[in-house]
């Protein structure tokens, strides 16, 4: 995940799939208020890939070299 196209496509994942799942479990009836909480917590998931993600885009340069960490 070196791109910084891939941490936003992982986050805006993270966030419809915390929409719909929510949606689903709000308006939906019996077994699709689980389907809905399984997919918050897909959701959830990639929303910490994306932060892992943006993570090791923070502590490399744009050129591939590391970043000398702040004192």
């Amino acid at each position: 995940m070196a791109s910084p196209k891939a941490q936003l496509y992982l986050d805006i994942t993270a966030k419809g799939l915390c929409t719909v799942g929510a949606a689903l479990m709000i308006f939906a009836r019996d077994a699709w208020f689980y389907v809905g909480v399984a997919t918050v917590v897909a959701g959830v998931l990639f929303m910490g890939a994306s932060l892992v993600a943006s993570r090791h885009l923070r502590q490399r340069g744009w050129d591939g070299r590391n970043r000398r960490p702040l004192s």
